[in-house]
């Protein structure tokens, strides 16, 4: 991903209540005046909450727009696409499924961001508005070096809440303060941060781990984000999203983490999130209320 002066390209079932691709571009928009205009980057909202997706016609033109955008100058992966990954959308929409997610076209000329949004409406409200904010956020990292799940995750749901609470549209406090207690939930000894560097790791060696991806990948990682900015020179949440993620292709995440927090080494830094996980509340707020603009 680099940063362009090009508008996001939005495919949508028009027939599809457009409050919900309001939202969605509101919450974007938000998080690309805040991170930046990073790109090309194509988003899909297809969605069916009557009976929007059953005719033939209005499915066909999504799906081969989806195609032609991925497989232009090639026919036959169209054709391919046309029938499975381009006909599945459809599927996934008509039967009721609720999924965001990005999705990374590095095969074509100029790689190609994919925001991907199924029956949005099936997100709780306000939510949907800080969905798009996380889903953007992920388009910026993009730009940048891998990082492991946790911070992956954890960082584009900390920009979530936070734009979120600077929109009013939530509050950054109570969301995190709920992110607080679903890492807290995860049975003591089973799984930790640590197991959420690589969840694909996870899902090939310890699969039982998977249903703690919310609550440590999302949750724990939020917090994680929030203790490396408030341990960093500035306190800043725009430095950090400045600053930081450029050190990852100097330095690998491990090194970068641990400079930007001022720790001795990644260890040094698990073992500084564990003691905040056991901290009161009052405490962990206090951390929160440190973290500068």
């Amino acid at each position: 991903m680099v940063l362009t002066q090009s508008e996001p390209k939005y495919v949508r079932n028009e027939n599809y209540p457009e409050k919900w691709f309001r939202v969605l571009r509101a919450g974007i928009d938000t998080s690309r005046e805040y991170l930046g205009n990073y790109g090309p980057l194509c988003v899909y909202i297809i969605g069916q909450e009557k009976d929007e997706l059953k005719s033939a016609h209005v499915a066909k033109k999504i799906i081969n727009a989806y195609c032609r955008n991925r497989h232009g100058g090639s026919t036959a992966r169209m054709q391919d696409c046309l029938k499975q990954n381009g006909a599945s959308l459809i599927e996934r929409a008509r039967d009721g499924s609720t999924e965001a997610y990005l999705s990374y076209v590095d095969f074509t000329d100029k790689p190609l961001a994919e925001l991907v949004f199924i029956n949005p409406h099936g997100f709780p409200m306000p939510y949907l508005h800080t969905r798009g904010v996380h889903e953007y956020a992920h388009v910026f990292q993009r730009a940048f070096a891998r990082t492991p799940t946790w911070l992956t995750e954890g960082g584009a749901e900390f920009l979530a809440f936070y734009l979120g609470d600077k929109q009013e549209w939530i509050d950054f406090e109570k969301s995190m303060k709920e992110s607080m207690r679903m890492a807290k939930s995860v049975k003591n000894g089973e799984a930790t941060l640590i197991d959420f560097e690589d969840v694909e790791k996870i899902e090939k060696e310890r699969p039982h781990l998977k249903k703690y991806y919310r609550h440590l990948a999302y949750d724990a990682g939020a917090w994680a984000v929030a203790l490396l900015i408030q341990r960093s020179e500035g306190r800043s949440v725009k430095q950090f999203t400045a600053k930081f993620y450029p050190l990852l292709e100097e330095m690998g995440w491990r090194s970068a983490v641990s400079r930007y927090g001022g720790y001795k080494d990644i260890d040094a830094f698990y073992d500084a999130f564990a003691v905040l996980m056991e901290k009161s509340e009052h405490e962990q707020m206090k951390l929160l209320r440190l973290i500068k603009p």
